[in-house]
């Protein structure tokens, strides 16, 4: 009887991850800190070599290659006029997006107990600062959605929520019932 290799890797991605070795051993963190892909590499020399030739003139080749990842993640949720925002990382991203808020008209912030670190903490930070910070409880996950559009009202500048949770992997459904809340509400931009 032939049994299968125990180094031998069902996922078909595993092949896009070579420099990381995925197809030989087995990696089980969920974040930045897991394998990168192969393109993630070659991106950065090509990145590289374009500033090398270009130098000052190589942003509109950047902005171009922005929108094209821009794209892709629109199609990837399945949201192809979506405004998607880049940065080197999530902490960035969130201290973008809160520096924007009108947190004096509007103190209050929705989120759950279930976010990573990087929002956490910048919240957590916000509330020592007199917001009014709400974590709805991510468990039992089915209504968290629900749970979090009735959390918003005409005080709430955002809500933050991961759409798959980093401590279970698992993926917060129906959070369109939360972007409703927070439009009907005035917390964000109209449809």
């Amino acid at each position: 009887m032939d049994l299968p290799s125990l180094t031998a890797s069902p996922n078909p991605l595993a092949a896009h991850y070579r420099r990381f070795g995925v197809a030989d051993r087995l990696l089980f963190t969920g974040h930045s800190h897991q394998a990168w892909p192969d393109v993630g590499f070659e991106a950065q020399a090509e990145a590289w070599l374009d500033a090398a030739e270009l130098v000052d003139e190589k942003w509109e080749r950047a902005f171009a290659r922005a929108d094209e990842v821009r794209q892709g993640f629109a199609r990837l949720v399945g949201d192809p006029g979506s405004d998607i925002a880049l940065a080197p990382n999530t902490h960035e991203l969130v201290v973008r997006l809160l520096s924007a808020l009108p947190l004096r008209a509007r103190p209050k912030l929705v989120t759950t107990d279930g976010e990573f670190h990087t929002i956490r903490r910048q919240l957590d930070r916000l509330a020592e600062e007199g917001l009014d910070v709400v974590r709805v409880p991510e468990t039992p996950l089915e209504s968290v959605s629900e749970r979090l559009a009735a959390a918003v009202n005409d005080r709430t500048a955002a809500a933050l929520v991961s759409l798959v949770f980093f401590d279970s992997g698992r993926i917060a459904r129906g959070l369109e019932r939360v972007a409703e809340s927070c439009r009907r509400h005035g917390s964000a931009p109209p449809a």
